[in-house]
């Protein structure tokens, strides 16, 4: 029999429950999962099929995706999304996400909403041939700098002189830039500044081989984003720069301790969580600075050569 994972939309969200999915990866699985995660899972063990869902008005998903699972009886319904499509379904077993008090991390959180007692690491699956292609030449510094919402973006003009001072200092390496299609105009600036040997531009390309090169990746640094996440699942050593978010509660993920990632934070861990909207266009990432950034940065990259 087969399992059956909903999962949530976001990047960052869903990267934090493969842990638990892992931890079934052994059992036939069926993954629901929204346009942009889908590909994490291109190399999963024993993944007998991936749906993609995508939103329609009036919430006609659900019934689609009703439709397409209705008739198996799974073994196991895992819902980390927490919807009700779960319990319209057949199953031996189910177990649905609720919001527990928000006081441990976001790994924790999941894994004991789904009854594990010890908290599986978030990872991700490569095939042989995917982890070849992808493997790099040179020592290469992984790069995200750009954030989902500008609130918690440190400023391109930032990276823009830390990364070419870097690529100065470092000749035989390179920095692998990564940044979502419609970010293209954000970050353009970073790479007609970056000379072109020293520069691998990733936007556009599949997300798993992009999960790839950060595996091969010396280090990463980047903005509180999906990206960040990726690259604590695939254990590259990062810099994680923080501001209006908690990361207590979102930071990169390690069960190493001490941890191999690096928080820098903007400011104070806020009391009351500061909302991303699209009308607050106020960046929480300016009491970042430079040289405490391009300090950490110098020093983990002599400590990770």
């Amino acid at each position: 029999m087969t399992n059956l994972f909903i999962l949530p939309t976001r990047l960052g969200d869903t990267i934090f429950t493969t842990g638990v999915i892992d931890t079934y990866k052994d059992q036939p699985s069926t993954i629901i999962a929204s346009s942009i995660t889908a590909p994490l899972f291109s190399d999963m063990p024993n993944l007998e099929k991936l749906i993609v869902m995508g939103k329609k008005p009036y919430k006609k998903h659900w019934f689609e995706l009703w439709k397409l699972t209705k008739s198996t009886q799974w073994n196991r319904i895992i819902d980390l999304r927490g919807s009700v499509l779960s319990y319209f379904l057949n199953a031996k077993n189910r177990q649905v996400w609720t919001q527990p008090p928000a006081v441990h991390h976001k790994v924790i959180q999941i894994n004991r909403a789904m009854g594990l007692i010890d908290a599986t690491s978030p990872t991700l699956w490569f095939s042989k041939e995917r982890l070849a292609k992808t493997k790099l030449n040179k020592p290469t510094l992984a790069v995200a700098p750009i954030a989902g919402w500008y609130g918690k973006q440190w400023p391109i003009q930032h990276f823009i002189q830390l990364l070419t001072k870097f690529c100065t200092d470092n000749p035989n390496a390179q920095v692998a830039l990564f940044a979502a299609p419609n970010e293209i105009d954000q970050i353009k600036p970073l790479l007609e500044a970056l000379p072109k040997n020293q520069c691998i531009n990733t936007v556009g390309q599949d997300l798993l081989d992009s999960a790839a090169i950060i595996k091969s990746s010396r280090l990463f640094i980047g903005n509180d984003s999906g990206l960040l996440h990726l690259s604590a699942a695939v254990n590259t050593p990062s810099i994680a720069l923080f501001g209006p978010s908690n990361d207590k509660l979102y930071g990169p993920w390690s069960y190493l301790n001490p941890s191999p990632h690096t928080v820098l934070r903007s400011m104070p861990i806020p009391r009351k969580k500061i909302k991303q909207t699209f009308s607050d266009k106020n960046c929480y990432m300016e009491g970042l600075k430079y040289e405490d950034v391009e300090k950490t940065l110098y020093k983990k990259w002599e400590h990770v050569s």
